[in-house]
């Protein structure tokens, strides 16, 4: 309730530049693997830099003081959107983190973005699919950067939206190591794609 009713409005709804929050719960409980994940859609990740935002985190409410904290084995980035394939929402979000070869960071992309996201997205069910690379210079001096013991951060993300779990599943199988090998990449944090399925979603609105 705290997180639906309290955190993301406090985003979303009131923080210029934060467009959607979205809040998943893994579909299968995987070792290592995170059990909730929250997924925010940003006009830029300058957004996480602003003088509102560091604002928010002065002034965290006591209820914030009190969850926050209590986040465990957290992964997390903030990323820039590097390429893309279809536009759709679905009910179900499969992610891989990955991490390019030593400077291979274009061809991984480009590998990505011609090859591996449109595989993705021509698979039944599935409505979209991003490859996303952590802005290491905005994590590290962001005002959301709680770090607490266990934390870890992802160089890249490999995201895609299904309509349904069997879709999810039978598509991840697509991101396999030796897939992200012959990109350019190689898997990172996870040993295999998590399957999460959507709990929760706000969305600003022209009048919010």
């Amino acid at each position: 309730a705290w997180y639906n009713r309290e955190h993301l409005p406090d985003r979303i709804l009131r923080m210029p530049g934060f467009l959607r929050g979205r809040r998943y719960v893994a579909t299968a409980s995987t070792a290592g693997a995170p059990k909730y994940l929250a997924y925010y859609d940003l006009q830029s990740t300058a957004v996480m830099l602003s003088a509102a935002h560091t604002a928010l985190r002065h002034q965290r409410s006591e209820r914030d003081c009190f969850f926050v904290p209590q986040f465990r084995h957290t992964i997390k980035g903030i990323c820039d959107v590097i390429c893309r394939a279809g536009s759709g929402a679905g009910g179900y979000l499969v992610l891989l983190p990955v991490s390019a070869h030593a400077g291979g960071e274009m061809d991984f992309a480009q590998n990505l973005g011609h090859d591996v996201l449109p595989a993705l997205v021509a698979q039944r069910g599935i409505a979209s699919a991003v490859y996303a690379r952590r802005n290491a210079q905005t994590t590290a001096t962001s005002s959301a950067k709680d770090d607490r013991a266990g934390d870890r951060y992802i160089d890249g993300l490999i995201a895609f939206e299904a309509t349904s779990e069997a879709d999810a599943a039978a598509a991840a199988a697509l991101l396999s190591a030796q897939t992200i090998q012959r990109a350019g990449g190689d898997q990172q944090l996870l040993a295999a794609p998590c399957v999460l399925r959507l709990i929760y979603a706000l969305q600003k609105t022209d009048t919010a």
